[in-house]
């Protein structure tokens, strides 16, 4: 019952053996973060998602819809009704 081990506080991920190769390849493992770039890019993600979640809305306020020719291409088409016709 006595028999315990001591623990090792040195056993995350930067400490964690393997091949040279490997830590090589996996260079995140081993630098900060920073957070000033990751807060940046999901701000652009977001802008970026928010932009054609806008446009598509624009679109299809205006009366478009997406439809497919023949040969697999999309197109917006403006909304006729089938009584004009």
């Amino acid at each position: 019952m006595g028999d315990k081990q001591p623990r090792n506080y040195n056993s995350g991920l930067p400490f964690m053996g393997g091949t040279n190769m490997f830590k090589r390849i996996q260079a995140e493992l081993n630098t900060t973060q920073n957070k000033v770039l990751l807060g940046l890019s999901v701000a652009a993600a977001a802008g970026f998602l928010g932009y054609i979640t806008y446009v598509r809305h624009k679109y299809e306020q205006l009366g478009y819809y997406i439809a497919f020719r023949e040969d697999g291409t999309k197109e917006f088409v403006k909304k006729t009704s089938n009584w004009e016709t």
